[in-house]
């Protein structure tokens, strides 16, 4: 497997973090002013996808709770600027689906329908990524300059008071958050379990080494929608690793990697969960008092 393919795999397995908002919502129910394209809704197996180190970073329901708590900040600094800000408000709602899309495509109604596709809603939920986007639409350049300034804009105020006293470098979880991975896809057992499917596929007319290649393949970039192909080729990539239970030996062997990861750095992921924790309590406080 090659760096840039790992990449790939762990920026989509992050990329749920950065997607706000409600997957379940279709596009045209949505908040008004901005559709974004609809996916098929998380199987139970994307649900139950957790891994070890997630907990030492924040979930989709953590990061709508500091950010509604950021918003009431940011409302009150606004307001001494003589601006408006609106209080986006929607917490511990949300699946978290952080790893969707970690070992490739592996829900059959997405091969169906998106082939390798993937979109904001695929990643994660939405609702609360539209509403931002239909709130920053509406700022003058007075008002977005009071809101979003670099150096003395009150969202950065906002975040620099919550996070006051949490600050933990996070490079070691996110170096090991990768190199789980690539030293799973190592492991003698799915190595062979990787040859499984890409016999798998050759049956199916499919010649890839692994589910990576089969995502890469040139072909798919040349459309601007996936063709028939493209769909195929990820409906036998589902049905191989269903085959083959890669996906479900994948989780497993990054679990035990993980714990072994943890355990070696207690020191600092017990640091990492106690700024985490802190971070969440400043939040809590300011949304139980509504106020900044």
């Amino acid at each position: 497997m090659t760096r840039y393919r790992l990449s790939a795999a762990v920026a989509l397995a992050a990329s749920a973090l950065l997607i706000t908002g409600c997957g379940g919502t279709p596009p045209e129910q949505a908040a008004p002013g901005t559709v974004l394209e609809a996916a098929p809704g998380p199987s139970a197996q994307v649900r139950g996808l957790v891994l070890p180190l997630d907990r030492y970073l924040l979930s989709v329901n953590e990061i709508y709770l500091i950010e509604s708590a950021k918003d009431v900040v940011t409302r009150d600094c606004m307001k001494q600027r003589g601006f408006d800000w609106e209080v986006i408000d929607d917490r511990g709602r949300y699946p978290d689906l952080r790893n969707r899309r970690r070992y490739g495509v592996i829900e059959m109604p997405v091969a169906r329908t998106m082939g390798y596709r993937t979109n904001p809603r695929l990643m994660g939920s939405t609702d609360v990524t539209v509403r931002k986007m239909d709130r920053e639409k509406r700022l003058g350049p007075a008002e977005r300059k009071a809101a979003t300034d670099p150096v003395d804009g009150c969202w950065k105020r906002a975040g620099d008071r919550l996070a006051r006293g949490s600050r933990v470098d996070e490079d070691l979880v996110n170096k090991l958050n990768g190199s789980s991975l690539a030293t799973a896809l190592e492991t003698p057992a799915v190595v062979r379990a990787t040859r499984a499917w890409s016999a798998c596929m050759k049956e199916r007319g499919q010649a890839y080494d692994d589910f990576y290649a089969a995502a890469e393949d040139p072909r798919w970039g040349r459309s601007g929608r996936p063709t028939r192909a493209e769909k195929e080729t990820a409906e036998a990539d589902v049905a191989c690793k269903e085959r083959t239970g890669l996906v479900a030996l994948l989780a497993e062997t990054e679990r035990g990697i993980q714990e072994r990861g943890i355990r070696a750095h207690a020191a600092y992921f017990a640091e990492l969960a106690a700024a985490k924790k802190r971070h969440l309590t400043a939040a809590r406080e300011v949304l139980r008092g509504g106020r900044g």
